[in-house]
């Protein structure tokens, strides 16, 4: 990788994982990213990689010299509220649900532990359910069951309004973290994807209004205090599409036309110390830097071809 990013705010990319740790923090702080997300492991098991003490000591001798925001991402087929199915609702007398949900968070709390001794927490999507109360309750039940840690986060994302899944707006959210237990809540973040903030319908973010009407309605709802990560994504659906389907950063529905409200937000989570993970193929920080450079939007389009990739990234 020969590509050196400079960028004005605390951003990074999710990278592929190279078994080891270590090595893909290295490729990452090489690429000038400030935040880095990976998945632990294989994203299609909810078994996750063995660590060892080895790549955790050097992980934290390179961060120590290179500080950064380090998250990983659970598989997004783990379903905290058990099955989607009518009968498959976890923590309510099903016990092949709950011993099946009891493996994954098992898993998940090796990663929590890892997590703990070198980054800055777990990424989630909760999970779905026909009947959404009980489908939160079941979520909030799971977060509770969890042995978490000292300093490890687990971090729920809001979803894009698809079908049954959960978590799709921020009441939905402060309705889980309500229902965890007082103790474990210092263990809980939450995670906002843009894209999924669009697929849902509920800001406009073209808008500067909108950003800031998003921002003050997580502090109101929720609380600043958990927003720990932002998922910048622009959008190949349109506003209210309930779909999740993540595009380049100014090659979607969110960002093509300006990106006023992007330097906007971008701005906002510098303000309050939020870092940010980009979820496409790398061509997005090539995006950013240009921005970094050009603040003037009315004078910068990028044409979606003449990106330059790079090849440190996952496409998700």
């Amino acid at each position: 990788m020969n590509q050196i990013y400079a960028i004005d705010w605390n951003i990074g990319a999710h990278m592929r994982f190279s078994q080891k740790i270590a090595p893909t923090i290295t490729e990452a702080i090489n690429c000038g990213m400030y935040t880095v997300q990976f998945f632990m492991g294989n994203p299609q098991s909810c078994n996750r990689q063995r660590i060892s003490e080895e790549d955790i000591k050097d992980t934290q001798l390179f961060t120590k010299k290179f500080p950064m925001y380090i998250f990983s991402h659970f598989p997004y087929i783990a379903n905290f509220a058990g099955k989607s199915s009518k009968d498959g609702l976890a923590w309510n007398g099903n016990k092949s649900v709950d011993a099946f949900l009891s493996t994954i968070i098992k898993e998940l709390e090796y990663e929590l532990h890892i997590l703990s001794q070198i980054g800055h927490g777990v990424v989630i999507h909760p999970g779905s359910y026909p009947d959404r109360e009980k489908g939160h309750i079941a979520v909030a039940k799971s977060m509770n069951s969890i042995n978490f840690s000292e300093g490890s986060m687990v971090l729920l994302e809001n979803c894009a309004g698809e079908g049954n899944k959960l978590c799709g707006t921020f009441e939905e959210l402060k309705f889980v973290l309500d229902n965890i237990d007082e103790n474990k809540r210092q263990n809980i973040g939450i995670c906002v994807d843009t894209a999924h903030i669009w697929g849902k319908g509920d800001y406009d973010l073209r808008k500067v209004s909108e950003i800031d009407r998003m921002f003050d309605d997580f502090s109101e709802i929720i609380g600043m205090e958990y927003f720990k990560l932002l998922h910048l994504n622009d959008s190949e659906v349109q506003l209210g599409s309930k779909k999740d389907r993540h595009a380049c950063i100014g090659t979607g529905h969110i960002w093509q036309d300006s990106f006023d409200s992007l330097i906007h937000l971008l701005d906002k989570c510098k303000d309050f110390n939020i870092p940010m993970v980009l979820e496409t193929d790398g061509s997005d920080m090539f995006t950013l830097a240009k921005l970094s450079e050009e603040r003037d939007c009315d004078n910068f389009f990028i044409c979606a071809p003449c990106i330059e990739k790079c090849k440190c990234c996952k496409q998700l």
